[in-house]
Order: C-alpha cells, then sequence, then structure tokens
C-alpha cells in the first residue's frame, strides 16, 4: 500500500514540475506587460492615422440635445469636403435626400468628464456614446466651468496620443455653429500662413520677414481685456498684468498639432485658470514662430455680433438657431447662412503692431 502512494506522489511530483516548467517557457515568450493606464476612455481607442482634422466640441454631460443638434446639422457638412488627385477640395455636396458621406480625414468628438456621475447618468451617456461613437470620455475630470482648462488639457493627451498624422484642432463650444467646412478648405488652401489676397478681407496678423511658421493659433482675438476679480469668470491666480495676454476668444479657435503637442507633453508645468480661452493665450504666449490670426468670420465674442453669411463660427446659438440656419445653407445649396442678415454689434481688425491695450479699439467695421 506505502509502495503504491509513493508512486503516486511522485507522479504529482512530476506533473507540478512539468507544469511550472511550462509556465515559465510561456511567459518567456508571451509579453505580460500590462497596458499604460489611462485617464480617457472612448469606444474607438486605437492610434488613427487617417485623421487631420479634429472638431473638439466642448460639451457637459447633461448637453446631449444640443450635440444631437450639430450632429444633426453643422457636423454633416464634413461631406463637402472631397479628395481628388489626393488634393483637398470644396464642393458643396450635401441635401436632404442624398446619405451623409462619412469622411476619415476629420472628426468631430465631444469630450465628456464623467467623474462623480451618477449610475443614471453614466449609463444616459454610455448609450449615447453607444450610438454616436464620438464621445471622449475623461475617467479622471469631474465636469465643470472650473475644470474647463483642465478639460482641454486632457483632450490635448488623448488627441496627442491617438491621432497621429493629425494637422489642426477646431476647439468649440456646444452653442457654436461652425461652417467646418469651409475652416478646412481654408486651411487646406492658406495655413499656416493665412495670407492670401482671398482672404485679407477678413485677417489680420502681425508681419514678419520671414514666413516660415511652426504653427497657426487662429481666431478671434482680444489683448486689451481686464482681468475679472470676481463673478463667475473670477480669476484669483491671476498675476501676470493688469489685463489678460492676447487669446483668441473660446466660441472658436484654430491650433496646429505644433500646439497640442505641446500642451499635451508640457501639460504637468502650465498654470490652469478658469477660462479655457484665457489659459490658452497663456499657454501659447512663448511659443516662437506660431502664426497668430484673427479673424472677422468668427463672433465668437460673449455676445453674438449678428449673422453675416460670410461667417466661419457663430457663437451663443440655440439648437432651434442651428437647424434654421442648416435649412437655409441646404435651400440654398451653402450659399447663404442667414436668413436675414443683420449686424447688432461691429467688429474690429486686431492691430497686431502696437501694444495689446490699443489692440482692438481702432479700424473697427
Amino acid at each position: 500500500m506505502s509502495a503504491l502512494v509513493q508512486k503516486y506522489r511522485n507522479m504529482v511530483l512530476v506533473g507540478l514540475f512539468f507544469f511550472y516548467l511550462g509556465c515559465v517557457i510561456t511567459l518567456n515568450f508571451v509579453n505580460t506587460e500590462c497596458p499604460a493606464s489611462s485617464t480617457t476612455g472612448i469606444l474607438e481607442s486605437t492610434v488613427n492615422t487617417e485623421v487631420e482634422y479634429i472638431v473638439l466640441v466642448l460639451s457637459g454631460p447633461q448637453n446631449e440635445v444640443k450635440r444631437d443638434a450639430i450632429r444633426s446639422t453643422w457636423a454633416n457638412f464634413v461631406g463637402n469636403i472631397i479628395t481628388e488627385n489626393n488634393v483637398r477640395l470644396y464642393r458643396w455636396n450635401h441635401s436632404w435626400t442624398e446619405p451623409k458621406k462619412a469622411q476619415s480625414f476629420a472628426k468631430i468628438l465631444y469630450p465628456i468628464g464623467v467623474q462623480g456621475l451618477s449610475e443614471n447618468q453614466l449609463k444616459k451617456i454610455s448609450n449615447e456614446n453607444s450610438r454616436s461613437k464620438d464621445l471622449i470620455l475623461l475617467e479622471n475630470l469631474h465636469d465643470s466651468y472650473e475644470n474647463l482648462a483642465r478639460k482641454v488639457i486632457e483632450s490635448m493627451i488623448w488627441l496627442n496620443n491617438n491621432y497621429k498624422n493629425l494637422k489642426y484642432v477646431l476647439k468649440c463650444d456646444d452653442d457654436s455653429f461652425v461652417r467646418v467646412d469651409l475652416i478646412i478648405k481654408d486651411l487646406e488652401a492658406f495655413a499656416p500662413q493665412m495670407n492670401a489676397p482671398e482672404i485679407s478681407t477678413y485677417v489680420t496678423q502681425k508681419n514678419v520677414e520671414s514666413f516660415f511658421y511652426k504653427g497657426l493659433y487662429w481666431g478671434y482675438f482680444d489683448g486689451r481685456a481686464r482681468v475679472f476679480l470676481n463673478g463667475k469668470w473670477e480669476e484669483k491666480d491671476w498675476f501676470l498684468c493688469d489685463t489678460y495676454l492676447p487669446y483668441a476668444l473660446g466660441g472658436g479657435y484654430v491650433i496646429s498639432q505644433s500646439i497640442v503637442k505641446y500642451i499635451a507633453r508640457n501639460h504637468d508645468l502650465l498654470s490652469v485658470y478658469h477660462s479655457e480661452d484665457v489659459s490658452m493665450g497663456v499657454w501659447t504666449a512663448a511659443l516662437d514662430g506660431i502664426n497668430r490670426v484673427h479673424d472677422v468670420r468668427f463672433d465668437t465674442e460673449w455676445k453674438s455680433r449678428g449673422c453675416d453669411t460670410n461667417m466661419l463660427v457663430r457663437h451663443k446659438q440655440t439648437p432651434t438657431d442651428m437647424f434654421e440656419m442648416y435649412r437655409t445653407l441646404v435651400y440654398s445649396h451653402g450659399k447663404k447662412l442667414c436668413k436675414t442678415e443683420n449686424k447688432l454689434r461691429k467688429s474690429y481688425q486686431y492691430n497686431w503692431n502696437v501694444l495689446p491695450s490699443m489692440c482692438c479699439k481702432q479700424n473697427q467695421v
């Protein structure tokens, strides 16, 4: 009996030895490195080499109606940019009846901070993302006005990690109506110099001897804005000067990949202020070779200046406003943005050759 026990004991020990040996060999051939932890998530999380343009729409968790208004209106105008002989061209290509043509080189994404959301809120966001596949879920960010600048930083990190051939990012808000097709058209044709006669009526930039630029920062700039000391826009930590540094207003502005990379790689060194557009002005202030371009077609001030067909961005728009402009554009085959053009406030040409406090008092139009 003892011999039988000894026999099975030896068999068990031999089996355990070969099991252990097999595990060691397997581990030597299999990569067991754990994926790096991430603060962000999205259904599409692999590195994309096709996308060159991102429209980053800042939107709160509760604003699904606004996001759906964008998806149903101006987001579809990406299809007006077509590729022929490896050249991107603008051609009105949209109607009520034709199916929407998806483009692989441009995406519209909505970063959402999900930290602290209830189970029902998370389920609703998840259901929305399942059908739209265009949300960037920022897991370690509580979504609030105070965290908007941090939200932009987290988004830049995610974009830099996931879109290796990115050229430009248009940042806007979920109450902005954007002619994304015309913005891409101008970027393809004129960026980063933005000095072509075709757009000279609308843009102003600092005169430089060299036209070799390392990046682009394009929008409607202000350099004389006084610092808010109380209220919603209060900046308790501001100490740089009596006014904000020149910045493009946050209803819509464009930055190049070089700026995206800079923010992503240096995020832990950057000062963060309540206003994300003010923060962007500070982050880019010391960067050399960035072409800063002021454009009156960006209607991005605290209150809309009215409606003009040439406008590229119209801030402070409701979903109803968006559907009205969308219908007007479709019925006019892209030639008319406004059902009735009107001017509520004057715009200004930014004077880059004077001190910032004097930037915007002259040449009002």
